[in-house]
Protein backbone atom coordinates (compact mmCIF):
# COMPACT_ATOMS: atom_id res chain seq x y z
CA UNK A 1 0.00 0.00 0.00
CA UNK A 2 1.55 2.93 -1.19
CA UNK A 3 1.63 6.41 0.91
CA UNK A 4 -1.18 8.03 -0.29
CA UNK A 5 -3.44 5.29 0.45
CA UNK A 6 -1.82 4.93 4.15
CA UNK A 7 -2.70 8.74 4.50
CA UNK A 8 -6.48 8.59 3.03
CA UNK A 9 -6.94 6.00 5.44
CA UNK A 10 -5.91 7.53 8.51
CA UNK A 11 -8.04 11.08 7.94
CA UNK A 12 -10.38 8.97 7.36
CA UNK A 13 -10.65 6.91 10.60
CA UNK A 14 -9.79 10.53 12.28
CA UNK A 15 -13.35 11.83 10.79
CA UNK A 16 -15.25 8.85 11.77
CA UNK A 17 -13.82 9.13 15.75
CA UNK A 18 -14.64 13.21 14.97
CA UNK A 19 -18.09 11.84 14.55
CA UNK A 20 -19.04 9.56 17.21
CA UNK A 21 -17.10 12.27 19.00
CA UNK A 22 -20.50 14.78 18.78
CA UNK A 23 -22.59 12.44 19.95
CA UNK A 24 -20.31 10.66 23.01
CA UNK A 25 -22.90 12.85 25.73
CA UNK A 26 -26.08 10.86 23.53
CA UNK A 27 -28.09 8.52 26.05
CA UNK A 28 -27.12 4.73 25.35
CA UNK A 29 -30.32 2.92 24.47
CA UNK A 30 -31.56 0.22 26.25
CA UNK A 31 -28.86 -2.88 24.94
CA UNK A 32 -26.18 -0.58 24.90
CA UNK A 33 -26.17 0.44 28.38
CA UNK A 34 -27.66 -3.06 30.26
CA UNK A 35 -24.80 -4.77 28.64
CA UNK A 36 -22.38 -2.50 30.19
CA UNK A 37 -24.04 -2.65 33.57
CA UNK A 38 -23.70 -6.51 33.34
CA UNK A 39 -19.87 -6.81 32.36
CA UNK A 40 -19.17 -4.35 35.41
CA UNK A 41 -21.58 -7.01 37.94
CA UNK A 42 -19.19 -9.78 36.06
CA UNK A 43 -15.75 -7.80 36.56
CA UNK A 44 -17.77 -7.65 40.38
CA UNK A 45 -17.76 -11.50 40.81
CA UNK A 46 -21.48 -11.79 39.93
CA UNK A 47 -21.76 -14.88 37.63
CA UNK A 48 -23.41 -14.36 34.40
CA UNK A 49 -26.64 -16.48 33.52
CA UNK A 50 -26.64 -17.55 37.04
CA UNK A 51 -26.67 -14.51 39.08
CA UNK A 52 -26.82 -11.82 36.55
CA UNK A 53 -29.17 -12.48 33.90
CA UNK A 54 -29.01 -12.19 30.06
CA UNK A 55 -29.69 -13.91 26.99
CA UNK A 56 -27.49 -12.77 24.59
CA UNK A 57 -23.90 -15.14 24.07
CA UNK A 58 -21.04 -13.90 26.15
CA UNK A 59 -19.02 -12.62 23.53
CA UNK A 60 -20.80 -8.90 24.12
CA UNK A 61 -20.40 -8.89 28.01
CA UNK A 62 -16.78 -9.83 27.79
CA UNK A 63 -15.96 -7.03 25.24
CA UNK A 64 -17.38 -4.75 27.40
CA UNK A 65 -15.83 -6.07 30.29
CA UNK A 66 -12.08 -5.71 28.43
CA UNK A 67 -13.15 -2.02 27.45
CA UNK A 68 -13.54 -0.97 31.37
CA UNK A 69 -10.27 -2.80 32.55
CA UNK A 70 -9.04 -0.22 29.93
CA UNK A 71 -11.05 2.19 30.53
CA UNK A 72 -13.13 2.42 33.81
CA UNK A 73 -16.88 2.02 33.98
CA UNK A 74 -18.82 4.77 32.14
CA UNK A 75 -19.47 6.33 28.76
CA UNK A 76 -15.63 6.36 28.10
CA UNK A 77 -15.62 2.30 27.87
CA UNK A 78 -18.33 3.00 25.59
CA UNK A 79 -16.58 5.37 23.17
CA UNK A 80 -13.54 3.06 23.19
CA UNK A 81 -15.58 0.47 21.75
CA UNK A 82 -17.51 2.50 19.25
CA UNK A 83 -14.20 3.85 17.98
CA UNK A 84 -12.60 0.34 17.54
CA UNK A 85 -15.45 -1.05 16.20
CA UNK A 86 -16.38 1.42 13.41
CA UNK A 87 -12.46 1.48 12.35
CA UNK A 88 -12.07 -2.53 12.31
CA UNK A 89 -14.98 -1.87 10.25
CA UNK A 90 -13.96 0.37 8.01
CA UNK A 91 -10.09 -0.82 7.20
CA UNK A 92 -11.64 -4.34 6.70
CA UNK A 93 -14.09 -2.71 3.76
CA UNK A 94 -11.20 -1.45 2.83
CA UNK A 95 -9.51 -4.63 2.73
CA UNK A 96 -12.17 -6.80 1.01
CA UNK A 97 -12.98 -4.44 -1.69
CA UNK A 98 -9.21 -3.70 -2.63
CA UNK A 99 -9.12 -7.77 -2.39
CA UNK A 100 -12.27 -7.93 -4.40
CA UNK A 101 -11.39 -5.04 -7.24
CA UNK A 102 -9.03 -2.68 -6.57
CA UNK A 103 -7.04 -0.24 -4.66
CA UNK A 104 -9.52 2.82 -5.81
CA UNK A 105 -12.44 0.35 -4.26
CA UNK A 106 -10.91 -0.01 -1.36
CA UNK A 107 -10.79 3.48 -0.38
CA UNK A 108 -13.96 4.21 -2.03
CA UNK A 109 -15.25 1.72 -0.03
CA UNK A 110 -13.97 3.04 3.09
CA UNK A 111 -14.66 6.25 2.53
CA UNK A 112 -18.83 5.17 1.95
CA UNK A 113 -18.00 3.20 5.87
CA UNK A 114 -16.54 6.80 7.28
CA UNK A 115 -19.65 8.95 6.00
CA UNK A 116 -22.48 5.68 6.51
CA UNK A 117 -21.66 3.81 9.77
CA UNK A 118 -22.68 6.04 12.19
CA UNK A 119 -26.12 6.91 10.58
CA UNK A 120 -28.87 8.18 13.15
CA UNK A 121 -31.78 5.97 11.80
CA UNK A 122 -29.20 2.76 11.71
CA UNK A 123 -28.52 3.79 14.75
CA UNK A 124 -25.22 3.05 14.18
CA UNK A 125 -23.55 6.09 16.28
CA UNK A 126 -23.36 3.87 19.20
CA UNK A 127 -21.74 0.47 19.59
CA UNK A 128 -24.42 -2.14 19.09
CA UNK A 129 -23.45 -5.71 18.62
CA UNK A 130 -24.38 -5.43 14.76
CA UNK A 131 -21.22 -3.08 15.03
CA UNK A 132 -18.69 -5.93 16.31
CA UNK A 133 -20.61 -8.56 14.08
CA UNK A 134 -19.60 -6.04 10.63
CA UNK A 135 -16.19 -6.17 12.02
CA UNK A 136 -15.48 -9.93 11.67
CA UNK A 137 -17.80 -10.30 8.77
CA UNK A 138 -16.38 -7.82 6.31
CA UNK A 139 -12.74 -9.25 7.42
CA UNK A 140 -13.67 -12.27 7.08
CA UNK A 141 -14.84 -11.26 3.23
CA UNK A 142 -11.24 -9.84 3.15
CA UNK A 143 -9.40 -13.20 4.05
CA UNK A 144 -11.59 -15.13 1.35
CA UNK A 145 -11.16 -12.54 -1.21
CA UNK A 146 -7.26 -12.59 -1.07
CA UNK A 147 -7.11 -16.83 -0.87
CA UNK A 148 -4.68 -17.71 -3.77
CA UNK A 149 -3.86 -21.07 -4.51
CA UNK A 150 -1.25 -21.47 -2.08
CA UNK A 151 -3.41 -20.22 0.96
CA UNK A 152 -2.06 -21.67 4.51
CA UNK A 153 -4.69 -22.89 6.56
CA UNK A 154 -3.72 -20.24 8.77
CA UNK A 155 -6.04 -17.99 6.90
CA UNK A 156 -8.75 -20.37 7.62
CA UNK A 157 -8.34 -20.65 11.01
CA UNK A 158 -8.45 -16.69 11.19
CA UNK A 159 -11.70 -16.63 8.97
CA UNK A 160 -13.32 -19.77 11.59
CA UNK A 161 -12.21 -17.72 14.57
CA UNK A 162 -13.75 -14.49 13.17
CA UNK A 163 -17.43 -16.24 12.31
CA UNK A 164 -16.79 -17.75 15.84
CA UNK A 165 -16.66 -14.78 17.52
CA UNK A 166 -18.82 -12.94 15.80
CA UNK A 167 -21.26 -16.17 16.36
CA UNK A 168 -20.81 -15.55 20.05
CA UNK A 169 -22.43 -12.20 19.65
CA UNK A 170 -25.31 -13.59 17.68
CA UNK A 171 -25.45 -16.66 15.94
CA UNK A 172 -27.29 -14.57 12.83
CA UNK A 173 -23.81 -14.56 11.35
CA UNK A 174 -24.18 -18.67 10.70
CA UNK A 175 -25.92 -16.91 7.43
CA UNK A 176 -22.51 -15.11 5.60
CA UNK A 177 -20.52 -17.76 7.25
CA UNK A 178 -22.51 -20.23 5.58
CA UNK A 179 -23.18 -18.68 1.90
CA UNK A 180 -19.31 -17.36 1.63
CA UNK A 181 -18.12 -20.59 2.71
CA UNK A 182 -20.08 -22.41 -0.46
CA UNK A 183 -18.88 -20.01 -3.02
CA UNK A 184 -14.99 -21.44 -1.64
CA UNK A 185 -16.11 -24.43 -2.06
CA UNK A 186 -17.76 -24.16 -5.24
CA UNK A 187 -15.51 -21.42 -6.99
CA UNK A 188 -12.08 -22.27 -5.05
CA UNK A 189 -9.30 -19.71 -5.67
CA UNK A 190 -7.81 -20.50 -9.25
CA UNK A 191 -5.26 -23.07 -9.11
CA UNK A 192 -6.50 -24.53 -5.77
CA UNK A 193 -8.10 -27.76 -6.50
CA UNK A 194 -11.94 -28.89 -4.68
CA UNK A 195 -10.76 -31.06 -2.42
CA UNK A 196 -8.63 -28.30 -0.92
CA UNK A 197 -11.12 -26.41 -0.98
CA UNK A 198 -13.01 -28.38 1.30
CA UNK A 199 -10.46 -29.07 3.60
CA UNK A 200 -10.69 -24.97 4.02
CA UNK A 201 -13.91 -25.25 4.99
CA UNK A 202 -13.91 -27.86 7.15
CA UNK A 203 -10.98 -25.89 8.57
CA UNK A 204 -13.67 -22.78 9.12
CA UNK A 205 -15.65 -25.46 10.26
CA UNK A 206 -14.01 -26.88 13.00
CA UNK A 207 -12.99 -24.08 14.56
CA UNK A 208 -16.42 -22.39 14.96
CA UNK A 209 -17.29 -26.09 16.34
CA UNK A 210 -14.30 -25.53 18.59
CA UNK A 211 -15.14 -22.07 20.03
CA UNK A 212 -18.77 -23.35 20.97
CA UNK A 213 -17.50 -26.55 22.22
CA UNK A 214 -15.23 -24.89 24.32
CA UNK A 215 -17.97 -22.12 25.74
CA UNK A 216 -20.48 -25.43 26.27
CA UNK A 217 -17.63 -27.22 28.59
CA UNK A 218 -16.52 -23.81 30.02
CA UNK A 219 -20.00 -23.10 31.68
CA UNK A 220 -20.19 -26.91 32.24
CA UNK A 221 -17.24 -26.73 34.66
CA UNK A 222 -18.84 -24.18 36.48
CA UNK A 223 -21.98 -25.16 36.81
CA UNK A 224 -23.93 -22.94 35.30
CA UNK A 225 -24.41 -24.61 31.77
CA UNK A 226 -28.01 -25.19 32.39
CA UNK A 227 -28.57 -21.15 33.41
CA UNK A 228 -26.65 -20.72 29.98
CA UNK A 229 -28.14 -22.61 27.89
CA UNK A 230 -31.78 -21.96 28.99
CA UNK A 231 -30.65 -18.25 28.54
CA UNK A 232 -28.87 -18.36 25.24
CA UNK A 233 -31.12 -21.67 23.24
CA UNK A 234 -34.15 -21.98 25.23
CA UNK A 235 -35.31 -17.92 25.96
CA UNK A 236 -33.88 -17.19 22.24
CA UNK A 237 -35.82 -20.30 20.43
CA UNK A 238 -38.92 -18.17 21.69
CA UNK A 239 -37.32 -14.73 21.01
CA UNK A 240 -36.82 -15.59 17.68
CA UNK A 241 -40.30 -17.02 16.77
CA UNK A 242 -41.76 -13.16 16.96
CA UNK A 243 -42.23 -13.49 12.96
CA UNK A 244 -43.06 -17.42 13.02
CA UNK A 245 -40.51 -20.28 12.44
CA UNK A 246 -36.99 -19.31 11.67
CA UNK A 247 -37.65 -20.12 8.13
CA UNK A 248 -40.71 -18.00 7.75
CA UNK A 249 -38.38 -14.88 9.28
CA UNK A 250 -35.83 -15.10 6.47
CA UNK A 251 -38.76 -15.04 3.73
CA UNK A 252 -40.04 -12.05 5.27
CA UNK A 253 -36.18 -10.64 5.19
CA UNK A 254 -36.74 -10.60 1.33
CA UNK A 255 -40.34 -8.79 1.27
CA UNK A 256 -40.53 -5.49 -0.38
CA UNK A 257 -41.59 -3.75 3.55
CA UNK A 258 -38.80 -5.74 5.44
CA UNK A 259 -35.77 -5.97 3.24
CA UNK A 260 -35.36 -2.09 3.52
CA UNK A 261 -37.75 -1.25 5.60
CA UNK A 262 -37.60 2.79 6.67
CA UNK A 263 -34.49 2.38 8.64
CA UNK A 264 -32.08 2.57 5.09
CA UNK A 265 -33.79 5.61 4.23
CA UNK A 266 -30.14 7.58 4.12
CA UNK A 267 -28.91 4.48 2.60
CA UNK A 268 -30.37 4.76 -0.62
CA UNK A 269 -27.92 6.42 -2.83
CA UNK A 270 -25.15 4.02 -1.74
CA UNK A 271 -27.57 0.75 -1.80
CA UNK A 272 -28.64 2.22 -5.66
CA UNK A 273 -24.63 2.03 -6.18
CA UNK A 274 -23.85 -0.78 -4.95
CA UNK A 275 -26.88 -2.85 -6.96
CA UNK A 276 -25.64 -0.96 -10.23
CA UNK A 277 -22.21 -2.34 -9.67
CA UNK A 278 -23.38 -5.99 -9.38
CA UNK A 279 -25.08 -5.94 -12.67
CA UNK A 280 -21.91 -3.87 -13.93
CA UNK A 281 -19.92 -6.66 -12.59
CA UNK A 282 -21.39 -9.82 -13.41
CA UNK A 283 -21.70 -8.10 -17.02
CA UNK A 284 -17.80 -7.17 -17.07
CA UNK A 285 -16.00 -9.75 -15.25
CA UNK A 286 -18.19 -12.50 -13.10
CA UNK A 287 -16.32 -14.89 -11.00
CA UNK A 288 -15.11 -16.20 -7.89
CA UNK A 289 -15.34 -11.98 -6.72
CA UNK A 290 -18.25 -11.27 -7.92
CA UNK A 291 -19.80 -14.30 -6.29
CA UNK A 292 -18.36 -13.88 -2.90
CA UNK A 293 -19.78 -10.40 -2.79
CA UNK A 294 -22.98 -11.78 -3.93
CA UNK A 295 -23.05 -14.40 -1.11
CA UNK A 296 -22.77 -11.35 1.67
CA UNK A 297 -25.60 -9.72 0.14
CA UNK A 298 -27.77 -12.39 -0.30
CA UNK A 299 -27.00 -13.49 3.35
CA UNK A 300 -27.16 -10.33 4.86
CA UNK A 301 -31.58 -10.06 4.75
CA UNK A 302 -30.87 -13.34 6.48
CA UNK A 303 -29.25 -12.59 9.15
CA UNK A 304 -31.57 -9.33 10.01
CA UNK A 305 -34.34 -11.61 9.89
CA UNK A 306 -33.06 -14.37 11.81
CA UNK A 307 -34.09 -12.97 15.20
CA UNK A 308 -37.59 -12.17 14.36
CA UNK A 309 -38.01 -8.91 15.35
CA UNK A 310 -36.30 -6.57 12.54
CA UNK A 311 -35.42 -4.14 15.30
CA UNK A 312 -33.57 -0.86 13.71
CA UNK A 313 -30.52 -1.49 14.40
CA UNK A 314 -30.45 -5.02 12.59
CA UNK A 315 -30.55 -3.40 9.39
CA UNK A 316 -26.65 -1.75 10.25
CA UNK A 317 -25.78 -5.79 8.99
CA UNK A 318 -26.50 -4.11 5.56
CA UNK A 319 -22.83 -1.89 6.00
CA UNK A 320 -20.39 -4.61 4.75
CA UNK A 321 -22.75 -4.91 1.39
CA UNK A 322 -23.02 -1.55 0.88
CA UNK A 323 -19.79 -0.13 1.25
CA UNK A 324 -17.97 -2.56 0.28
CA UNK A 325 -20.68 -3.01 -3.09
CA UNK A 326 -20.40 0.79 -4.00
CA UNK A 327 -16.75 0.67 -3.65
CA UNK A 328 -16.54 -2.69 -6.15
CA UNK A 329 -19.10 -1.22 -8.34
CA UNK A 330 -16.66 1.99 -9.23
CA UNK A 331 -14.32 -0.83 -9.95
CA UNK A 332 -16.26 -2.56 -12.54
CA UNK A 333 -17.92 0.68 -14.32
CA UNK A 334 -14.31 1.54 -14.80
CA UNK A 335 -14.28 -1.47 -16.74
CA UNK A 336 -17.07 -1.08 -18.85
CA UNK A 337 -15.98 2.86 -19.78
CA UNK A 338 -13.46 3.78 -21.92
CA UNK A 339 -10.12 5.22 -21.40
CA UNK A 340 -11.43 8.55 -22.46
CA UNK A 341 -14.46 8.02 -19.52
CA UNK A 342 -12.11 6.81 -17.36
CA UNK A 343 -12.86 9.57 -14.52
CA UNK A 344 -16.74 8.60 -15.24
CA UNK A 345 -16.73 5.90 -12.83
CA UNK A 346 -14.99 7.96 -9.83
CA UNK A 347 -17.62 10.71 -10.71
CA UNK A 348 -20.09 8.39 -9.61
CA UNK A 349 -18.57 7.54 -6.86
CA UNK A 350 -18.26 11.22 -5.70
CA UNK A 351 -21.86 12.49 -6.46
CA UNK A 352 -22.67 9.13 -4.35
CA UNK A 353 -20.86 10.63 -1.66
CA UNK A 354 -22.33 14.00 -1.86
CA UNK A 355 -25.40 12.55 -1.36
CA UNK A 356 -24.66 10.56 1.71
CA UNK A 357 -22.88 13.85 3.04
CA UNK A 358 -26.31 15.79 2.37
CA UNK A 359 -27.92 13.29 4.35
CA UNK A 360 -25.82 12.79 6.87
CA UNK A 361 -24.62 16.02 7.94
CA UNK A 362 -27.56 18.54 9.06
CA UNK A 363 -27.99 15.76 12.06
CA UNK A 364 -24.58 16.96 12.62
CA UNK A 365 -25.76 20.19 13.60
CA UNK A 366 -28.32 18.94 15.91
CA UNK A 367 -26.76 18.24 19.74
CA UNK A 368 -26.76 14.28 20.92
CA UNK A 369 -29.90 14.60 22.94
CA UNK A 370 -31.56 15.24 20.01
CA UNK A 371 -30.44 11.82 18.94
CA UNK A 372 -31.85 10.14 20.83
CA UNK A 373 -35.33 11.84 20.70
CA UNK A 374 -35.08 10.94 16.96
CA UNK A 375 -34.49 7.53 17.86
CA UNK A 376 -36.25 6.41 20.51
CA UNK A 377 -38.48 9.73 21.81
CA UNK A 378 -37.61 10.94 24.90
CA UNK A 379 -37.55 7.81 27.08
CA UNK A 380 -33.83 7.38 27.54
CA UNK A 381 -32.97 11.11 27.82
CA UNK A 382 -35.31 10.90 30.78
CA UNK A 383 -33.98 7.63 31.88
CA UNK A 384 -30.15 9.66 32.11
CA UNK A 385 -32.17 12.38 34.36
CA UNK A 386 -34.12 10.43 36.39
CA UNK A 387 -30.98 8.13 37.08
CA UNK A 388 -28.94 10.96 38.46
CA UNK A 389 -32.07 12.27 40.59
CA UNK A 390 -32.16 8.25 42.06
CA UNK A 391 -28.54 8.39 42.89
CA UNK A 392 -28.69 12.08 45.02
CA UNK A 393 -32.00 10.06 46.54
CA UNK A 394 -30.43 7.23 47.94
CA UNK A 395 -27.92 6.73 50.59
CA UNK A 396 -24.99 4.62 50.04
CA UNK A 397 -25.68 0.81 49.71
CA UNK A 398 -29.52 1.51 49.00
CA UNK A 399 -30.77 -0.03 45.68
CA UNK A 400 -33.64 0.52 43.42
CA UNK A 401 -35.35 -1.85 41.05
CA UNK A 402 -37.11 -0.91 37.39
CA UNK A 403 -40.17 -2.73 36.23
CA UNK A 404 -39.32 -2.42 32.92
CA UNK A 405 -36.54 -2.37 30.21
CA UNK A 406 -34.52 0.74 30.89
CA UNK A 407 -31.42 -0.79 32.58
CA UNK A 408 -29.50 2.80 31.64
CA UNK A 409 -31.17 3.77 35.46
CA UNK A 410 -28.40 1.42 36.46
CA UNK A 411 -25.49 2.60 34.54
CA UNK A 412 -26.01 5.88 34.82
CA UNK A 413 -26.83 6.15 38.21
CA UNK A 414 -23.85 3.90 39.21
CA UNK A 415 -25.92 1.42 41.37
CA UNK A 416 -26.14 -2.37 41.10
CA UNK A 417 -29.48 -4.05 40.35
CA UNK A 418 -30.59 -5.69 43.38
CA UNK A 419 -32.22 -8.67 41.23
CA UNK A 420 -29.76 -10.98 39.01
CA UNK A 421 -33.00 -11.31 36.36
CA UNK A 422 -32.78 -7.49 35.20
CA UNK A 423 -34.73 -7.15 32.20
CA UNK A 424 -38.68 -7.86 32.46
CA UNK A 425 -40.02 -8.61 29.35
CA UNK A 426 -38.55 -12.78 30.11
CA UNK A 427 -40.45 -12.35 33.21
CA UNK A 428 -44.14 -12.10 31.76
CA UNK A 429 -43.66 -14.53 28.80
CA UNK A 430 -41.70 -16.88 27.02
CA UNK A 431 -40.72 -20.32 28.75
CA UNK A 432 -38.95 -19.04 31.57
CA UNK A 433 -41.28 -16.24 32.96
CA UNK A 434 -42.19 -18.38 36.09
CA UNK A 435 -38.27 -19.23 36.83
CA UNK A 436 -37.11 -15.69 36.31
CA UNK A 437 -40.15 -14.24 38.21
CA UNK A 438 -39.16 -16.46 41.32
CA UNK A 439 -35.84 -15.43 41.53
CA UNK A 440 -36.66 -12.21 41.05
CA UNK A 441 -38.98 -12.39 44.25
CA UNK A 442 -36.43 -14.26 45.94
CA UNK A 443 -34.51 -10.99 44.98
CA UNK A 444 -36.50 -8.65 46.14
CA UNK A 445 -37.87 -10.06 49.27
CA UNK A 446 -34.58 -10.90 50.44
CA UNK A 447 -33.23 -7.16 49.92
CA UNK A 448 -36.04 -4.93 49.32
CA UNK A 449 -35.03 -1.89 47.14
CA UNK A 450 -35.99 1.74 48.53
CA UNK A 451 -37.36 2.77 45.28
CA UNK A 452 -39.54 0.63 42.87
CA UNK A 453 -39.26 2.66 39.30
CA UNK A 454 -41.90 1.99 36.76
CA UNK A 455 -41.45 2.59 33.17
CA UNK A 456 -45.77 3.54 31.99
CA UNK A 457 -45.19 2.23 28.53
CA UNK A 458 -43.88 -0.82 29.61
CA UNK A 459 -46.86 -1.19 32.29
CA UNK A 460 -49.34 0.08 29.51
CA UNK A 461 -48.02 -2.86 26.87
CA UNK A 462 -47.24 -5.71 28.93
CA UNK A 463 -50.46 -5.55 31.21
CA UNK A 464 -50.39 -8.95 32.90
CA UNK A 465 -50.94 -9.65 36.18
CA UNK A 466 -47.44 -11.05 37.67
CA UNK A 467 -46.34 -11.47 41.48
CA UNK A 468 -43.77 -8.87 41.43
CA UNK A 469 -46.12 -6.14 40.55
CA UNK A 470 -48.39 -7.57 43.24
CA UNK A 471 -45.69 -7.46 46.06
CA UNK A 472 -44.81 -3.84 44.99
CA UNK A 473 -48.44 -2.45 45.60
CA UNK A 474 -48.46 -4.30 48.81
CA UNK A 475 -44.90 -2.28 49.45
CA UNK A 476 -44.87 0.26 47.96
CA UNK A 477 -46.18 3.74 48.02
CA UNK A 478 -46.00 6.63 45.26
CA UNK A 479 -43.53 9.12 46.00
CA UNK A 480 -43.97 12.97 46.64
CA UNK A 481 -44.50 14.28 42.97
CA UNK A 482 -43.33 10.81 41.48
CA UNK A 483 -44.31 11.18 37.91
CA UNK A 484 -41.06 11.30 36.21
CA UNK A 485 -41.59 12.06 32.45
CA UNK A 486 -42.02 8.27 31.10
CA UNK A 487 -41.05 6.71 34.80
CA UNK A 488 -43.26 6.44 37.68
CA UNK A 489 -41.27 6.76 41.32
CA UNK A 490 -42.10 4.45 44.10
CA UNK A 491 -40.73 4.30 47.58
CA UNK A 492 -41.18 1.27 50.46
CA UNK A 493 -43.61 1.72 52.61
CA UNK A 494 -41.80 2.44 55.84
CA UNK A 495 -38.48 2.55 54.40
CA UNK A 496 -35.26 4.63 55.01
CA UNK A 497 -35.96 6.94 52.17
CA UNK A 498 -39.63 7.25 53.32
CA UNK A 499 -38.38 8.32 56.53
CA UNK A 500 -35.65 10.98 55.46
CA UNK A 501 -38.61 12.66 53.36
CA UNK A 502 -41.14 12.30 56.50
CA UNK A 503 -38.39 14.32 58.31
CA UNK A 504 -37.14 16.83 55.40
CA UNK A 505 -41.12 17.50 55.19
CA UNK A 506 -41.97 18.37 59.33
CA UNK A 507 -38.65 20.78 59.14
Amino acid sequence: MDRRAVAVLVALVALLVAARLHTYDEPFETDISAEAMIAREVLGGRALYADIWDHKPPAVVLTHAAAQLVAGYGPGAIFLLNVLAGGAGLLGAHAAATALASPAAGLWAAAFWTVLSGDLWLQGNQPNTEAFINACVVWALALYARAGDRARVGRFVAIGALFAWASLYKQVVVAPAVLLALVHLALPPAGRPRLRALGDVGVVVAVGVAAWGATLAYFALVGRFEAFWDAVVTFNRFYARGAGTSARSALLAFTPTWIGGEWLQSSVPLAALAALGTIAWLAAAPGRAWALFAALALATPVAIGMPGAFAPHYYQLWLPAFCVGGGCAVAALARLTRERLAWLPHVVGGATLVLLLALQLPYYLMPAEDWSVLKYGPVFVEEKKLARELDALLAPGETFYVWGSELGLYFWSRRSPVCGPCFVWPLTKGPLAASLTGRVMADLTRRPPEIFVVTDWTWDWINVRNPVIEWASRHYQPMPDGRRGPFSVYMRRGGALAARLERAAQR
